[in-house]
């Protein structure tokens, strides 16, 4: 049975593969604007059926629980489908299904892998996570490609991938990570990936700013870091900033303090070893790598995927 839309749409109560077919853009957004479980149902029977854009987004359900039950194997295994016909996303979370063990046990060696072939397909995500594994994960540790992982990401379109890769290219200037220290290029690196969007290169560039009492400029980048910080570094933002003693930030620091509570969390210390002079945090410490990169394929995004994808 069929049902008429608001705009004059005829439009399916029950997929089918000749609406799968012929849905328009505006159509797709209608259903995956009614509500997670029937729109579920929709991104199920494309995925059943060889779309690889659903495939991806199944999975990513599975993994967030939304819409579907939770269940990281059945999301593994959506992703190995859709990796297998071509889909560099479903590629990427399979590195990151065995990085963090979402499905599979946890293997540093496969995350490597799986992100080296996504890499070498120029896709974003996989050079940024390949760049962080590179330098952090437990396997061979090279400083020289991780930094050239991350030129690369860089360069991308403008999106959070590249501006993380931005972020950490400035990390790599500030520390000497395979580059000469260059703290300029960091500082440069640091604002770009700020305006693009990286809440951790705002706390970095808030930090820098307060060693050089630029108080000002500190405060404004210190509310962005807050307004764009995930869930999970929104923690650990917050005690950076908490533990700041200038009084010009007090009001900043009661902002930090209310948005943990209200995500029902504590703020997060960071290791700061050796790493406070004049009062403030140093920059090139206060910095913990947020490992936990979600692809984040909204359902409102897969109505222009699936209308534009071929088989």
């Amino acid at each position: 049975m069929r049902s008429l839309q608001p705009e004059g749409h005829v439009m399916p109560s029950e997929p089918t593969l000749w609406d799968l077919h012929h849905h328009t853009e505006a159509d797709w957004r209608r259903i995956l604007d009614s509500g997670p479980e029937q729109a579920a149902s929709w991104i199920r029977f494309a995925a059943e059926r060889g779309f690889r854009a659903a495939q991806l987004v199944l999975g990513q359900m599975h993994l967030d629980g939304h819409g579907v039950p939770r269940d990281p194997v059945a999301a593994y295994g959506w992703f190995e489908r859709a990796a297998a016909i071509g889909s560099l996303d479903a590629r990427n979370m399979l590195g990151r299904c065995h990085e963090l063990g979402w499905g599979v046990p946890a293997s540093h060696a496969e995350a490597l892998h799986h992100y080296r072939r996504a890499a070498a397909r120029g896709h974003a995500w996989g050079l940024y996570n390949l760049g962080c594994l590179l330098l952090y994960g437990n396997v061979r540790r090279n400083h020289e490609e991780a930094f050239r992982c991350f030129s690369a990401a860089s360069e991308h379109a403008q999106g959070e991938a590249s501006s993380k890769a931005l972020g950490m290219l400035a990390r790599c200037h500030d520390e000497g990570w395979g580059t000469p220290v260059d703290h300029l290029t960091a500082l440069r690196c640091y604002q770009a990936a700020t305006v693009s969007g990286d809440c951790w290169a705002a706390l970095n560039l808030g930090l820098i700013y307060l060693e050089t009492n630029c108080v000002g400029e500190a405060h404004a980048v210190f509310e962005v870091a807050l307004a764009r910080a995930t869930p999970h570094c929104l923690p650990a933002i917050a005690g950076a900033i908490i533990r700041l003693t200038d009084p010009s930030l007090a009001e900043l620091k009661t902002q930090a303090e209310e948005l943990v509570q209200a995500l029902g969390e504590k703020p997060r210390a960071l290791s700061l070893s050796g790493c406070e002079r004049n009062g403030s945090l140093h920059c090139g410490t206060a910095w913990t790598l947020n490992a936990t990169i979600v692809v984040a394929h909204s359902l409102r995004l897969i109505a222009a995927i699936l209308f534009k994808q071929t088989r």
